[in-house]
């Protein structure tokens, strides 16, 4: 496939840019900590699993997911408040990035690309998180959830980022770890998808769906013809 066309790269935030698994384990092992003396019939290894299985990754949830902590391990001396209040005061601390994640940005500048963002979730937490990340100066632009009034997978969303950026569908890649949210809508649009798969995947985009898969973010610069726009 010839990208000497391509103007702009487009990625998804959590799971793509941000270590999602480092930056969840890290907060939830440490929450327990900090509640220890309520949670000691139960083991971290089960309070983090439970976390896990009820965590869809997205602010809006962490409500109810702490209530059905409470719930199921019959948790008495402490409320799903405590543990929200605990979350919300805490959790923008948790936020690690892949080891590559500035390099290939920082590359992706230098060599004149556009960068954007595409994410569902409150615009403050999401423009903190890229601050926590050290890359909000090689993003050129962040479309969330809130601002468009569509979460992903809606074609508005992605429309959004395009106008930003003015960029056409198919002089942009977008990179993402959800075949669903991400890669099946990107090439939808026309975009150019990239999968940033993980170890652990549980399900794959088909064939059509995408047009190239990574395992590290570094992996776009042998994509791209980064060696004819400059270093």
């Amino acid at each position: 496939m010839d990208l000497s066309n391509i103007k702009a790269v487009v990625f998804d935030l959590e799971g793509t840019l941000l270590d999602r698994k480092k930056s969840r384990d890290k907060f939830i092992e440490e929450q327990y900590e900090r509640f220890h003396d309520y949670l000691v019939s139960i083991q971290l290894a089960d309070f983090k699993n439970k976390f896990i299985e009820l965590d869809d990754d997205e602010d809006h949830d962490k409500p109810e997911l702490y209530k059905a902590i409470i719930k199921d391990f019959h948790v008495d001396r402490l409320t799903w408040k405590d543990l929200f209040h605990d979350f919300e005061m805490h959790f923008y601390r948790y936020v690690f990035p892949y080891y590559d994640t500035l390099y290939t940005l920082e590359r992706l500048t230098k060599n004149d690309y556009l960068t954007g963002v595409i994410v569902n979730g409150k615009s403050k937490i999401k423009q903190y998180r890229l601050h926590a990340l050290g890359i909000e100066h090689v993003i050129n632009y962040m479309s969330t959830s809130q601002t468009v009034g569509y979460r992903k997978p809606h074609p508005k969303i992605f429309e959004n980022i395009l106008e930003k950026l003015d960029t056409k569908p198919e002089e942009t890649i977008y990179v993402g770890d959800d075949p669903l949210n991400d890669v099946a809508p990107a090439r939808a649009m026309g975009m150019v998808s990239v999968w940033f798969k993980e170890e652990d995947a549980d399900i794959e985009p088909l064939p059509e769906e995408v047009d190239y898969t990574i395992s590290t973010l570094e992996e776009l610069l042998t994509i791209l013809p980064i060696g004819q726009k400059g270093n």
